[in-house]
C-alpha cells in the first residue's frame, strides 16, 4: 500500500496504515476501506455528528498496535441465570462456546463483509471493514423461535485497538432475543460493527449493556434491516467509559414493520456516553417509538442524538421520540439533539427533549416521610431510568438491568 495515503500523518495515522499494511491477505475491498478512512479521518468535533464526541482527541495518545487477547479468567456473566448460549469477543478474537447450540441456530466465523453504501462515509466503520478479516455470523432459521438466548460478550482488556464484526441474519417468522455486554477494564479503544436481516414476519430482541472501566474507549454500531411485517426491539444501558459511543441505524424496507429503540445512560464523574440513532423510513404504516433517560453526575456527560427520516413513500409513519435528562451537578452535562426529517405528508411524528435537576418539592415530601437524602435520591433517580427498564418485557434481563442500575445508585 501508498505510503502517502495521509497528508502530513501524525504518530497515530502512521501507526495505523502501518498496523494495516502488516495484516495478510488484504484485498481490493480492504484497501478501499482504509483509503475511505484515510480521507475521512477519526470523527472529531468539528464535525456536527461528533462535536460532543471527538474521538480523534481521545484515541490519539494510543498505540495502534493488535490488543491480543489475554489468558486472563473471564468471570460469569450477569446474565448466565438465563441459561444463555455464550459467544465471547475478546478483544476482537471470537470464541464460541460448546455447549450444544439451540435448535435453528447456525453460527461460526465467517469472512466479514463490506458495509452498507450509508455508512461508507463513516471514518470508524471503514477502518474497521480495512482491518477486519473474520466476522462471527449467526443465523436463526425460518420459522423457529429460540429457547434461549444468545449472549454475545464483548471484552477489551487490552491496551491497543482491537476489532469486531457481527452479521446476524433472523430469517422469516422466526424469533430470537440476544444480549451483547460490553466489559473489561482495558485502556484501548474498541471497535463493533454489527449487522442485522430482520427478515419478513421475524421478531428480533435485542439487548445491550455496557459497564467497561473508565479508562476504556468503545464504539459500537448496529446497522438493522427490517423487512415487512418484522419487529426490533432494542433496549441498552450504559455506565461509560472514558468515550463510548453506541449507534444504531434501521431502515424500514417493508411495509407494517415495528421498532422501539430505548436507551438509559448512568455516567459518574469523568465518564462520557453517546446514545447515537438514525431510523429511515422506507415504506408505509410503520411504527417506531424511541425513550433515552440519561442521569450524569460529576463532570459526567450524556449524549443523545436520534433521527427519525420519512421518505415520500413511507406514508402513515407512525414515530415519537422521548430524551430526557437528569443532572445531579452544576457541572454534569447533557447534549441532546433530536431531529424529524420528513418528506411525507400523511404521518404522525413528534420529538422532546428535557434536561434538569432532581424535583426538590419530591426530596422534601420524602424526607418527610422518613427517607434520608441519600435514600430520597435514590429513590427518585431509579424512578427516572427505570422507565427505560420497566419497557423490558423479559422478567429476567428486566432483574438484571435494574440490578445493575442499584448498583450504579450504590457507587454514588
Amino acid at each position: 500500500m501508498s505510503n502517502t495515503l495521509f497528508i502530513n500523518p501524525t504518530a497515530l495515522e502512521a501507526g495505523l496504515q502501518a498496523a494495516f499494511s502488516a495484516r495478510n491477505k488484504s484485498d481490493e475491498r480492504h484497501a478501499a476501506a482504509f483509503e475511505r478512512f484515510a480521507r475521512a479521518g477519526l470523527p472529531n468535533r468539528r464535525i456536527e455528528g461528533w462535536k460532543w464526541s471527538d474521538f480523534n482527541a481521545s484515541v490519539r495518545a494510543l498505540d495502534p498496535v493488535e490488543a491480543f487477547a489475554s489468558d486472563a479468567v473471564i468471570a460469569p456473566s450477569a446474565f448466565a441465570g438465563l441459561k444463555p448460549f455464550e459467544i465471547q469477543i475478546v478483544n476482537g478474537r471470537v470464541v464460541i462456546s460448546d455447549d450444544e447450540r439451540p435448535e435453528g441456530l447456525r453460527c461460526g466465523v465467517m469472512d466479514a463483509m463490506a458495509t452498507i453504501p450509508e455508512l461508507e462515509a463513516h471514518g470508524i466503520v471503514s477502518l474497521n471493514v480495512a482491518m477486519n478479516r473474520k466476522a462471527l455470523g449467526l443465523t436463526v432459521e425460518e420459522g423457529v423461535s429460540l429457547a434461549r438466548p444468545i449472549l454475545i460478550r464483548h471484552i477489551n482488556d487490552g491496551a491497543g485497538f482491537s476489532f469486531a464484526q457481527t452479521l446476524i441474519k433472523v430469517d422469516c417468522n422466526a424469533k430470537a432475543q440476544i444480549i451483547e455486554t460490553y466489559e473489561g477494564e482495558g485502556a484501548g479503544f474498541y471497535s463493533h460493527l454489527n449487522h442485522m436481516a430482520v427478515r419478513d414476519g421475524a421478531s428480533l430482541q435485542r439487548y445491550v449493556m455496557q459497564e467497561t472501566g473508565a479508562s476504556n474507549i468503545v464504539h459500537a454500531m448496529c446497522a438493522a434491516k427490517v423487512d415487512a411485517e418484522a419487529s426490533f426491539d432494542q433496549t441498552s444501558f450504559s455506565s461509560g467509559s472514558a468515550l463510548s459511543r453506541h449507534e444504531t441505524l434501521v431502515h424500514f424496507w417493508g411495509k407494517d414493520a415495528e421498532a422501539s429503540i430505548n436507551s438509559a445512560a448512568l455516567v459518574g464523574d469523568g465518564r462520557h456516553s453517546d446514545f447515537t440513532s438514525h431510523v429511515v423510513f422506507k415504506e408505509e404504516n410503520c411504527v417506531t417509538r424511541q425513550l433515552h433517560k440519561g442521569v450524569a453526575a460529576g463532570r459526567g456527560r450524556n449524549v443523545f442524538q436520534g433521527k427519525f427520516e420519512v421518505e415520500r413513500k413511507a406514508q402513515k409513519t407512525d414515530a415519537q421520540m422521548t430524551a430526557n435528562a437528569l443532572l445531579l451537578s452544576d457541572v454534569a452535562e447533557a447534549n441532546h439533539k433530536p431531529e424529524l426529517e420528513i418528506y411525507a405528508d400523511d404521518v404522525e411524528c413528534a420529538h422532546g427533549s428535557t434536561a434538569g435537576a432532581l424535583d426538590e418539592d419530591a426530596l422534601f415530601y420524602m424526607r418527610q416521610r422518613g427517607l434520608n437524602d441519600r435514600e430520597a435520591r435514590a429513590l427518585l433517580i431509579e424512578a427516572f431510568a427505570g422507565e427505560v427498564v420497566g419497557e423490558i418485557t423479559d422478567e429476567g434481563v428486566e432483574a438484571v438491568f435494574r440490578a445493575k442500575v442499584n448498583e450504579w445508585l450504590e457507587a454514588q
